[in-house]
């Protein structure tokens, strides 16, 4: 049952994967389906360059709303792809984007590292920037926003909060429902605790950070799934 199961998610995502790879992609990466989409993942604003793999090619390197976790109800969610111009999503190795998960960059540039991957239900919201290294793993129900979307200004009329880039070093896990806000720097071989509020840079590495707002509060040698 498990296998027909299977072989039916692959049938329902076929058509797509072949039309999306062919569509937005060069046609020397197209023919290998690098990228693949299951059957609930939804398109916005998308363009012909705005998707980028900087790595060598390999059929579904990418997969993109199929895994599930026990955590979320995967009935009624969409995974999003949502590219806007002048904004580009720049995949650097293998990605697995889960159930959910939803993709904005909204004339901004987000850059993933080999071997990302985002359980269902999580945001990522690109105005500006937002580079995440390679080894990194997201659980479900977070945000990652590099800007507040809307303008505040102060008595003069100068913008208070410019946007501010995100970046996320390299081995790093994060726990479920944390929110990262502009300006946050994550280094590597780091661990974000769940519920978690970060909103600065947090130079060390090694550590755990958690908390609202977070904080370093542990030392680490490693982790592992």
């Amino acid at each position: 049952m498990q296998k027909i199961k299977k072989l039916l998610t692959i049938a329902l995502a076929f058509p797509r994967t072949v039309y999306f790879n062919f569509r937005y992609l060069p046609l020397a990466q197209a023919v290998r389906l690098p990228i693949w989409l299951a059957a609930n993942v939804r398109l916005r604003n998308m363009y012909r360059g705005g998707i980028v793999i900087d790595a060598p090619v390999r059929t579904a390197m990418m997969r993109v709303g199929f895994h599930q976790v026990d955590a979320i109800c995967v009935y009624s969610l969409k995974t999003i792809l949502n590219i806007q111009s002048p904004g580009r999503l720049v995949f650097r190795g293998e990605a697995h984007i889960g159930h959910g998960a939803i993709i904005s960059c909204l004339g901004g540039v987000m850059t993933v590292g080999d071997n990302f991957a985002v359980s269902g239900s999580t945001s990522f919201v690109c105005y500006k920037e937002i580079t995440i290294g390679r080894d990194v793993q997201f659980a479900w129900d977070s945000l990652v926003m590099d800007s507040d979307a809307h303008k505040i200004y102060d008595s003069k009329g100068e913008r208070l909060n410019e946007d501010k880039p995100i970046v996320i070093g390299n081995k790093v896990w994060l726990a479920c429902q944390n929110t990262l806000l502009k300006g946050t720097a994550i280094g590597n071989n780091c661990v974000v605790g769940a519920c978690s509020l970060l909103n600065k840079a947090y130079a060390e590495d090694g550590v755990i950070i958690a908390g609202s707002p977070a904080r370093v509060v542990k030392e680490i040698s490693g982790w592992e799934l």
